[in-house]
């Protein structure tokens, strides 16, 4: 498992002095709406507004943010579309045929700060680049969304990863890992220079899993580059719609594969639930910080 912020931090120091972009990082799990709630769940025409408020607060003052999400089927992606606003767009298509069908794993961006250069959805299945493929023993379709941007005035280039695990195969969660960390590989790379390639997600996975494991085996969980005292919020990301935390597990992250000239701002894993009492969803956004040194700063690799 690759720990260690503090080399990471004295390395991103270095380049304090150049130019550097101040991003922000969200991964969400909306919860899909459905025609009737479970205990302690709201309808989504109950959920959707607290939650835009909460995103539209979230991303405000931060022109480069990048959010993505889970459980969105296609209505919830215009809903969220609607919510943000024109300065914002998506990425991403439906698992289950790879157009409108099922649910979406969408990244969030703003076009007027950046360039969608390249995208692509791959099934976490033995045929990736087979619509609505099931893999291994996993229950249903599960899909990543990659997207590579350009940042429109510097030429900085960053890769995000969205996705989400299969809540019942072990097998499929363990070689949804492999096939990540593959693909990571694969987008890490521009032109002979490196960009940060980072993964968001509900990976139904707690940092004790095997297939956590193998994420850490060759990415940094991205909490752990931020020093403690820089970390805020909540732990455990998943509430299961109860205010009982035993119910509460630590299964979405956020995960980077190269964050070498990354200077780690903060960490936190957000509330849900305020006096209202509704819960925006079942898990919490969790949401990273950090400056990235501008295409100048690009490394070159050989």
């Amino acid at each position: 498992m690759r720990l260690g912020h503090l080399f990471f931090g004295t390395t991103a120091v270095a380049t304090a002095s150049s130019r550097t972009i101040d991003m922000r990082l969200m991964t969400y799990n909306i919860r899909l709406a459905v025609g009737v709630g479970g205990p302690g769940e709201e309808l989504w025409s109950v959920r959707r507004p607290l939650m835009t408020s909460q995103l539209n607060h979230e991303a405000a003052g931060r022109p480069e943010a990048l959010m993505c999400f889970q459980e969105a089927i296609y209505p919830q992606v215009q809903d969220l579309d609607e919510g943000l606003g024109n300065e914002w767009t998506y990425v991403g298509v439906g698992r289950d045929d790879g157009a409108f069908g099922g649910e979406f794993s969408p990244i969030f961006y703003r076009p007027s700060v950046w360039k969608l250069e390249k995208n692509a959805t791959y099934w976490l299945s033995e045929t990736p680049n087979e619509p609505g493929s099931v893999g291994w023993d996993a229950a249903l379709p599960r899909i990543v969304t990659v997207a590579r941007f350009r940042h429109d005035s510097s030429g900085a280039r960053i890769a995000y990863m969205c996705t989400h695990f299969d809540h019942i195969g072990q097998e499929a969660r363990e070689q949804s890992a492999h096939l990540l960390v593959g693909l990571a590989g694969e987008w890490s790379t521009h032109n002979n220079k490196s960009l940060p390639v980072f993964l968001g997600g509900d990976l139904n996975v707690t940092p004790d899993n095997p297939a956590y494991q193998t994420l850490a085996s060759d990415m940094y969980d991205a909490k752990h580059m931020v020093p403690e005292e820089r970390r805020f919020g909540n732990v455990k990301t998943y509430t299961a719609f109860t205010v009982d935390a035993d119910d509460d597990t630590e299964i979405d992250h956020i995960f980077v594969r190269d964050p070498a000239g990354l200077d780690w701002v903060s960490f936190a894993v957000l509330n849900t639930r305020f006096e209202d009492e509704i819960f925006i969803s079942d898990h919490r956004p969790v949401v990273v910080d950090f400056k990235m040194p501008s295409q100048a700063e690009a490394r070159h690799l050989g």
